[in-house]
């Protein structure tokens, strides 16, 4: 028999208040089975819910009429440590299951200066002290970059080894300044030239460049002063606009770790300090970022600490307090277990509720966009919990959100969003721990607006929780069953199962491929359910468990 799911009305005084209960059928009273046309004797009447004895520290209140902003895309930029990956035909193939969602890549130490050697364009100086160059490679590179459809963004680094005298191997390669700037500048003029030679001033403009990366983590990423690199940003930003006076420039993501050596002293300078490079006051910052690395085993929710100082800092000068501020380095760096692995995020709910708590709090910090390493699980195109959520927010993409209140302790929201006559509803409970069985009871009320004008709905809800759209627990147990060696000090439930397995866990991935899609895939839990509104507000019931993504979907009968 097809259930449908009754929405209870009541008069408790004047007013009428409608409930909706979006657990499953048989765990609550609420929820009446209505048989189809033809069997209308086993209609049951519903049963009244009085709003006043709900909890009011678990309402939501949303005005449908209410607009905040834009719910705008975040998710589309990925970085890449490698770029010449794009020169294998396979490798670009491979990235079609991703272009509906990955717009551009942000192509980090583009040029020189690395441990593995590539990118070595830079060939030293001649005896008039002009630049030796080769960007041959430069160009077929970025011919099959371009290839693939996606935008780029170049990040301005690192200075060649035959730059520097002092050759100093530090984590990722030459971290140190040039020794000479008139040969950095000279490089820089080249590489921005053969750029423009190539692909034109007006796309080369619309691309973004960034000076460095972490500027603040010495000697790891920079080997030198927080001055020091004050320095190589004027000159290197001053270079570049000589070739592309319009040119979107900005200084390296800031580490936002205890052992950076400055924070927000770069935007002081970039604001009022005196131009290294012009001896004017002031240099052209067009965007601003951080690196955000989550680690579950601190229990916590860390972005608001790690980027209110720099978001306050923005807000204080008139001409940086609108620029994008991106974050431009992104993931769950450690588990419960403190273990890093390869692994930059997590694969599983826990994962997935972190992500809606981190896309309530884009729009309160006003974070332009996320660079984001990749939302599949190794060896697959299989999709993490997270990248499920993301599916979420493309239903509400270019959406208007709207204003909601409430009185929730810890990390769980509402972000409701109109597009159109429809409105869409993601409702989130997220614990740090991943232990948590705090499950909790959300009730989202929607008033006005949309909802003063319409008198029935058709409802939808999508789940992610750990027992919808996730894979990696079913995975676990296959790989423990086949015996295949398990690695206990091993990062556990990241995105790479051969950062815990040995050996053999992509076997059983790939035997058991058509039931991890089933199990990855994002479940439509409610479909088509009729919602009948009354006279006042209407207030859905959701039940969440400890770690768990709701999307509702209300459209107008």
């Amino acid at each position: 028999m097809k259930t449908l799911r009754l929405f209870v009305l009541m008069i408790p005084i004047i007013s009428f208040t409608l409930f909706y209960t979006c657990s499953k059928a048989e765990e609550v009273e609420e929820i009446i089975e209505i048989p189809e046309p033809e069997e209308p004797e086993e209609t049951e009447a519903p049963q009244p819910i009085n709003e006043a004895d709900i909890d009011a520290n678990k309402i939501a209140t949303i005005n449908t009429g209410g607009v905040v902003g834009q719910f705008y895309n975040f998710w589309s930029i990925r970085p890449m440590i490698n770029q010449s990956r794009f020169n294998g035909s396979s490798f670009r193939n491979s990235l079609q299951p991703i272009k509906d969602y990955v717009k551009s890549y942000n192509l980090v130490r583009s040029m020189g200066g690395r441990t593995d050697n590539l990118n070595m364009f830079y060939k030293g100086v001649d005896a008039s002290g002009n630049i030796i160059t080769d960007f041959s490679e430069l160009i077929t590179t970025m011919r099959n970059f371009r290839s693939t459809g996606f935008k780029p963004r170049i990040v301005l680094s690192k200075v060649p080894w035959e730059m520097v005298a002092n050759k100093v191997v530090n984590a990722f390669g030459n971290t140190s300044p040039p020794d000479d700037y008139d040969h950095w500048r000279q490089y820089v003029n080249a590489f921005l030239t053969t750029l423009v030679n190539e692909f034109g001033m007006q796309e080369v403009k619309t691309w973004r460049f960034r000076v460095s990366t972490e500027p603040n983590y010495a000697p790891n990423h920079w080997n030198g002063t927080m001055e020091d690199y004050f320095k190589h940003y004027d000159i290197t930003v001053d270079e570049v606009l000589k070739v592309i006076p319009d040119a979107i420039v900005g200084p390296g993501n800031m580490l936002t770790e205890g052992v950076a050596i400055y924070t927000t002293e770069l935007i002081d300078h970039c604001a009022n300090g005196i131009n290294y490079a012009t001896g004017e006051r002031g240099t052209k910052m067009d965007f601003f970022s951080i690196s955000y690395y989550e680690k579950i085993d601190q229990n916590t929710v860390a972005l608001p600490e790690k980027i209110q100082p720099y978001r306050n800092k923005l807000n204080s000068y008139p001409q940086f307090s609108d620029i994008p501020l991106d974050i431009q380095e992104f993931g769950i760096l450690r588990d419960e277990n403190r273990k890093r692995g390869l692994s930059l995020t997590d694969g599983t709910e826990l994962g997935a509720s972190w992500y809606a708590t981190v896309a309530d709090m884009v729009h309160e910090f006003r974070i332009n966009e996320i660079y984001d390493w990749g939302q599949e699980i190794e060896g697959s195109d299989l999709p993490q919990g997270r990248k499920n959520v993301m599916r979420m927010f493309q239903k509400m993409e270019d959406g208007n959100r709207l204003e909601a209140i409430d009185n929730f302790s810890g990390y769980a929201g509402v972000i409701p969003v109109v597009k159109g006559d429809v409105i869409y509803l993601l409702v989130y409970n997220h614990n740090p721990s991943r232990t948590s069985t705090s499950s909790r009871t959300i009730y989202p009320k929607l008033e006005g607006g949309l909802i003063s004008s319409g008198n029935k709905w058709k409802m939808n809800e999508w789940t992610v929780d750990k027992n919808n759209g996730i894979m990696m627990h079913e995975l676990y147990k296959d790989l423990r069953a086949a015996g295949v060696s398990e690695d206990t000090n091993g990062r556990i439930y990241g995105n790479r199962p051969s950062d815990r397995f040995g050996d053999g866990w992509r076997d059983v991935l790939n035997a058991n491929l058509s039931k991890y899609q089933g199990l990855a895939e994002l479940p439509k839990t409610v479909s088509d359910s009729l919602v009948i509104k009354g006279d006042g507000s209407l207030i859905l019931k959701v039940d969440l468990e400890p770690h768990s993504v709701k999307l509702y979907e209300l459209i107008p009968e």
